[in-house]
């Protein structure tokens, strides 16, 4: 099933955009970064690019919860969510719609979301 993942953050006057680009590749290691101004972008179409996402998701028993958040930044073949930079600092999956110094924002397309989601992170009821 072919995707594309892009990610992207600002960096706020107060934040290190070094940190920002570790928040990101913390839960994106394998996503081609590039900074633009005052915000980092990165972009992938790598089969293994969700793969520590996913890694955490099943660690930190969050399935549910992130297969329900995702399933609901749904539209069209379009998957949108945002994450806490700080939790993705320290390596953690924390789905947020707000944060202090603004989320990651992360854009899935698949062809068939719903199924691409439960692919990745079925439900465990």
């Amino acid at each position: 099933m072919s995707f594309k993942v892009k990610v992207f953050a600002d960096v706020k006057s107060t934040e290190d955009s070094e940190k920002v680009k570790k928040s990101i590749i913390n839960i994106f290691p394998d996503i081609e970064i590039e900074e633009k101004d005052n915000e980092i972008i990165g972009y992938s179409e790598e089969e293994d690019v969700l793969s520590r996402f996913i890694e955490l998701v099943y660690s930190e028993a969050i399935r549910d919860s992130v297969n329900m958040v995702l399933k609901e930044g749904t539209e069209g073949t379009k998957v949108s969510f945002s994450m806490n930079k700080q939790a993705a600092f320290a390596g953690r999956v924390n789905l947020s719609r707000v944060s202090p110094l603004g989320p990651i924002k992360v854009k899935i397309y698949a062809e068939k979301p719903y199924d691409f989601i439960d692919r990745i992170v079925p439900k465990t009821i």
